[in-house]
């Protein structure tokens, strides 16, 4: 790779982190906006969209799924995925297109690169790996009501995470699949190079969530997630720890202490160059349970983790390059 391509794929990722990260600035920039030209033709403007997004029929699109997920095939992200060498997804087992799935997806790293390329676009060749499969990346609600990235991501074929959107995702047309990463902002305040250490003990929702839809689960590993940026993690009693703890709890979404690579080289925000491989694993089949019992729960959510596990042993020597610890469920 020239360095006139490695500008051009580093311009790529810049993008992705901009828009990834456009909740922290599109509200202040709106709202200062507003503020500075003072109209009240705007101002009202505004406040219709907010609510037909939010309570008005726009705040069911996600779940609908009537939005054709075209970007999902946009060239930028191909570029992108050559950023990280070898970037992959294996597939070890199909995946019949009359059922339905959650792809539960771990560790969440800093930001999820690797699920953006595996699962919200085309740049490793998900359709092809799996075709027949309709699938559906869940992100938080909030990011529904930005304007502007509501109609991006949905033009990603994104989804809520909210319980509700998501079993209506489920119980539609046969061959729909939706993507959870679900130790979330918790996991990423995690995330060290070499590690994958998982918040999963207590994580129990997206188990109730294939009971009650009859979904298979479906446990996928991306190695190399971890690595993506620098990290400083706080001692856990620290008033930086403190800090976070509470930015997470207010916003929804967590601020890990990150640094990478800049465009030209040297010191920067954006990720490293590391590569980045996503194993999805072989499904886990869920009898539908209207009403499930918390001991079902239990032995749904016991049964998943050891498929992980398991899903584990069998890659960790083959595609866990770096890594300095085994996989390990710290909370």
């Amino acid at each position: 790779m020239n360095q006139l391509e490695l500008v051009m794929c580093r311009l790529a990722v810049s993008w992705f982190l901009i828009t990834a990260i456009s909740q922290a600035w599109v509200w202040p920039l709106l709202i200062g906006t507003l503020l500075y030209v003072q109209s009240t033709t705007l101002t009202i403007a505004f406040l219709l969209y907010l609510y037909y997004v939010v309570v008005g029929p726009g705040s069911k699109d996600d779940a609908n799924c009537k939005w054709k997920p075209t970007f999902r095939k946009w060239h930028i992200w191909k570029v992108m995925a050559s950023y990280f060498p070898g970037a992959r997804l294996i597939k070890t087992a199909d995946l019949d297109p009359a059922g339905r799935y959650i792809f539960v997806s771990h560790p969440h790293g800093v930001i999820a690169i690797s699920d953006w390329l595996a699962f919200a676009t085309e740049a490793l060749g998900f359709s092809k790996l799996f075709p027949g499969l309709d699938l559906r990346c869940a992100t938080l609600a909030s990011n529904f009501w930005v304007p502007g990235l509501r109609e991006y991501i949905l033009s990603h074929g994104m989804c809520g995470v909210g319980r509700d959107t998501l079993a209506r995702v489920l119980t539609g047309k046969p061959g729909r699949a939706v993507v959870l990463v679900v130790g979330g902002a918790s996991e990423a305040l995690l995330a060290a190079e070499g590690t994958y250490d998982l918040v999963l003990r207590n994580r129990k929702g997206f188990v109730r969530l294939a009971l009650q839809t009859g979904a298979s689960l479906v446990p996928v590993l991306s190695y190399g997630e971890t690595d993506t940026f620098h990290t400083y993690i706080p001692p856990p009693c620290s008033r930086a720890a403190a800090v976070m703890k509470v930015l997470k709890q207010v916003f929804g979404f967590s601020t890990p202490l990150c640094w990478g690579t800049g465009l030209f080289g040297g010191w920067g925000m954006l990720a490293l160059q590391v590569p980045l491989t996503v194993v999805v694993g072989a499904p886990i089949q869920v009898d539908k349970v209207s009403s499930p019992t918390e001991a079902e729960v239990a032995a749904l959510h016991k049964t998943y983790t050891e498929a992980l596990q398991k899903l584990w042993d069998d890659t960790v020597d083959k595609y866990g390059k770096g890594v300095k610890r085994p996989l390990a469920i710290v909370q």
